[in-house]
């Protein structure tokens, strides 16, 4: 056994401080603030930093290539909303927190008493958005300079899987999973675990394409080609003001995906991760060479838009809010476990 975990399981913040070193550097040269970052995404709250509301960054685009998708405002539920909502998309649908961030919180709605239960239960805005048994994602790197988009980086997401050996039930087999982590449960309930599948037979077990709900993400940047930059581009044409940012991408094959067939789950925006870099097969040098890339188009298109009037927080104001956001999505990803109620 290696002394020394991979870096894709270090702790987060002890992976990304050189990347924030580093992009501190590149605002001193570019003469620019911390926060004048933000101005890369000028059209979205704080560049999408990730202290917003997900609804809100999603309808600043066309919508045409996203899943359909309902703001639930907690504390003002608009049943009729949720109803035509269900009619026109039925069930399945993910339920998942407007200020969501990898992973934490989704959960998956297969009937009208568990939506029920969940809105009920409801003390933070979050998003209803239809499920898509598309089971192809990826995380797409898009980046725009001088009005000229680019895919600088692709990674596949592998659900975590299990494969049975006639003896052992899926708990079992959960449990003996290398990528295992305490977030399983969050997902383990939509399987049945005590089922003992077959001798080779594979199962499955996540629907939720994060690094930290245990997907293994694989560095597929050779897959991008231009008929998915199209689609892209149509949908970021009409919104000048988002330059980078990572989507997620579901697609019923890879077929489909380097067709531009697919649909967007979410855009993620300053603060996204060039998640490619991720791939297991990367050397801790060849990691940092592909996130340092990212930081330094991060400063070169902020900079390109320093011009850009904005409404930017207080760096206290941004890291109480921030500490809020955390603490309220831990609170609801808890929940979602099982862990605790989530606290009014």
């Amino acid at each position: 056994m290696a002394l020394i975990k991979h870096f894709e399981f270090w702790p987060a913040r002890v992976f990304e401080t050189p990347y924030y070193l580093y992009l501190l550097w590149r605002c001193l040269r570019h003469g620019l603030s911390p926060k004048d970052l933000a101005k890369a995404n000028y059209a979205l709250d704080h560049g999408e930093l990730g202290l917003g509301s997900k609804f809100t960054s999603q309808m600043s685009f066309d919508q045409t290539h996203f899943l359909p998708t309902l703001f639930i405002e907690s504390n003002n539920i608009d049943q009729a909303s949720v109803d035509k909502f269900v009619e026109d998309h039925g069930f399945p649908l993910i339920l998942k927190p407007d200020n969501g961030a990898v992973g934490k919180g989704i959960v998956k709605l297969d009937s009208a008493e568990a939506l029920a239960k969940a809105l009920a239960g409801l003390h933070h805005n979050h998003l209803l958005q239809k499920f898509t048994t598309a089971n192809y994602e990826y995380g797409v790197f898009y980046v725009r300079q001088r009005g000229k988009g680019m895919i600088t980086g692709i990674n596949r997401k592998h659900f975590p899987t299990v494969t049975g050996d006639g003896k052992r039930t899926i708990a079992e087999l959960a449990a003996a999973h290398p990528r295992h982590t305490d977030h399983w449960p969050l997902f383990l309930r939509y399987v049945d675990t005590q089922h003992i599948p077959s001798a080779g037979e594979d199962v499955q077990l996540s629907f939720i394409g994060s690094h930290t709900m245990g997907c293994k993400f694989t560095d597929d940047t050779h897959l991008a080609n231009q008929a998915m930059l199209r689609t892209l581009e149509q949908t970021f044409a009409s919104q000048p003001g988002f330059n980078f940012g990572r989507l997620d991408v579901k697609a019923h094959s890879e077929a489909a995906f380097l067709a531009g067939d697919f649909v967007i789950i979410e855009v993620n925006g300053i603060a996204s991760l060039p998640t490619h870099m991720f791939d297991p097969t990367n050397k801790l040098s060849q990691a940092y060479r592909i996130f340092l890339r990212h930081g330094k188009l991060l400063s070169q298109v902020a900079a390109e838009h320093r011009l850009q009037p904005m409404e930017l927080m207080s760096y206290r104001d941004i890291i109480r809010k921030a500490g809020n956001t955390f603490a309220e999505l831990d609170e609801v990803h808890a929940a979602a476990k099982g862990d605790q109620p989530a606290a009014r």
